[in-house]
């Protein structure tokens, strides 16, 4: 059975991406975060954020919203 990790890299980012739209439009961010990545990592991230048509900020968040929704039970 693969780990959380293994499933979010996995899941198809596009559903990734309409399910925090989904929940986005109830639940509106209010906090903000700064964190430091390794140039690379962002570089990635923004290139698969471009492939979708979606800001990378956006991409990034549905995948924290997706981590800690992630039932480990499954």
């Amino acid at each position: 059975m693969p780990n959380v990790m293994q499933q979010l890299f996995l899941m198809n980012i596009e559903s990734l991406l309409k399910e925090y739209a989904a929940y986005r439009t109830f639940n509106k961010s209010d906090c903000v975060i700064n964190m430091r990545i390794p140039r690379p990592i962002l570089d990635k991230i923004k290139e698969l954020a471009d492939q979708q048509h979606v800001p990378y900020q956006s991409l990034i968040s549905s995948v924290l919203f997706s981590l800690a929704n992630t039932d480990e039970s499954k």
